[in-house]
């Protein structure tokens, strides 16, 4: 038998009565919460650990309680003072007494919360995260994308039960413009652990459909500090960052922006909000169609009465031009006849001559020939006067014919029988396959002229 036995109440009760000697009345300690319930006579029993901030490892542990009296009062005073529920994974700064039971073993007694401590852990926390993300050279990167003029088809990650949804979507459907709007809801929970990686999948499915919308909606109906965390994740963050559409949110709070706020391409207070933001762009793109419509009419007109201006100037010098070429025309048609007609007179004459020549020879000749061969001769003689008199009417009659020709092909004789001349950048149209639609057109007529625009092909190319 050892010497000097214990029972484990004594061993106990002499562990409380040490602590409670070489303890001090209270201790100021931070640690993060791990565990937190409260039963159902109101006291709250807690887990406090402490992390290696490195690695995450759990470095120590211990069971705490604040008691429903002291429960009572602590709990509202810290939610109204940090703007979050008292709950696991904060970091808090607590008065404790450390108290020993023979039966319960060590546990701390807390009586007090600095709540203005977790308020600047948590703002340190998210700070770091910007820290990091601004570092890594990505934080604006979701800015920096263009947003369009027309958001019409909307990607929305949002809990379909949740009223800022519905918000949303009546906006949108029911303004006052009339604007339509395209809008895919890919649901996701908005708040507790499983947030922020609900809202990463939900990315991930627009991601797949990328080409087809024009900018993504992250909305939810508002609510605490603490069902906030989500949205200052890192991660969640980053995905932001890298997404290749516009992201606006609306996460319904209108105190201090969560770093999913920050690295957003556009930050809106309400759902609401968001949706007038979109409604607002559409007006503004409406109104700059307008203008741009009014002064696109304007240079229209403009242009009208320029190429009026142009035309008229062209239209003055291609009368002047065709003029110019039916009276050399006319010239070169009366040359023609004219040399045509001398031509034609001068040969006659010409044959005429010989014709009397030969005749007088023969004649000459036949002086000396037996009287029955000049009777020969002198029928001969008077067949070829008859010859020579019918070819020279005919010639005369072919002369006159082609006179007659000619001055029919007269340009302004065809303009005179009723037809019309066609140009075509001065020049005749003979084929109406050169044609081609908004060309222009002039029609000489016997009095005056006409210009067209060709409307339509619908001639028949060969």
């Amino acid at each position: 038998m050892q010497e000097n036995q214990l029972t484990l109440l004594q061993l106990n009760s002499e562990i409380k009565n040490v602590l409670k000697v070489h303890t001090e009345r209270f201790y100021w300690i931070v640690g993060e919460i791990s565990e937190l319930k409260v039963n159902y006579s109101g006291h709250c029993y807690l887990e406090l650990i402490q992390k290696d901030e490195t690695s995450d490892q759990i470095l120590a542990r211990s069971r705490a309680m604040i008691w429903a009296q002291n429960f009572r009062l602590i709990k509202p005073y810290f939610e109204t003072t940090t703007g979050q529920l008292l709950t696991e994974g904060l970091r808090v700064l607590v008065k404790v007494s450390v108290e020993f039971h023979e039966v319960y073993g060590l546990s701390l007694n807390i009586t007090d919360i600095e709540p203005k401590y977790t308020v600047g852990e948590m703002a340190l926390r998210k700070q770091k995260i910007i820290d990091r993300l601004t570092e890594e050279g990505v934080i604006d990167m979701n800015r920096e994308l263009e947003l369009p003029m027309l958001c019409r088809k909307i990607a929305i990650i949002s809990s379909p039960t949740a009223a800022g949804y519905g918000d949303f979507c009546n906006q949108l459907e029911n303004n006052p413009y009339d604007y339509k709007f395209y809008l895919k809801l890919f649901p996701a929970v908005m708040q507790g652990e499983a947030a922020e990686q609900s809202v990463i999948d939900a990315l991930d499915r627009i991601y797949a459909r990328e080409g087809f919308f024009d900018v993504v909606v992250i909305i939810r109906g508002g609510g605490s500090q603490v069902d906030l965390n989500c949205f200052n994740s890192y991660w969640l963050a980053y995905h932001i960052t890298q997404f290749p559409l516009p992201v606006l949110t609306g996460i319904g709070h209108e105190q201090d922006d969560t770093v999913t706020d920050r690295v957003a391409h556009t930050r809106l207070k309400t759902p609401t909000a968001v949706a007038a933001y979109l409604i607002d762009m559409m007006a503004v793109l409406e109104n700059r169609l307008d203008e741009w419509t009014e002064q696109l009419g304007e240079m229209i007109r403009d242009m009208v009465v320029e190429e009026s201006l142009k035309l008229n100037r062209l239209s003055h010098k291609l009368q002047q031009v065709l003029q110019d070429r039916i009276s050399r025309h006319r010239n070169r048609l009366n040359n023609a006849s004219f040399q045509l007609h001398k031509g034609s007179m001068d040969r006659i004459s010409l044959s005429l001559r010989s014709l009397d020549r030969i005749g007088s020879k023969v004649l000459t000749r036949s002086s000396a020939l037996p009287r029955d061969r000049m009777q020969d001769l002198k029928w001969i003689q008077n067949r070829m006067k008859q010859t020579v008199s019918l070819r020279k009417d005919g010639l005369k009659q072919k002369l006159q014919f082609i006179e007659e020709k000619l001055d029919a092909y007269d340009p302004a004789r065809v303009l005179e029988r009723g037809y019309s001349i066609t140009l075509k950048d001065g020049m005749p149209v003979k084929d109406a396959n050169v044609l081609k639609p908004n060309d222009i057109i002039t029609t000489l007529f016997r009095k005056g002229k006409a210009e067209s625009i060709i409307k339509k092909e619908d001639h028949e190319r060969e």
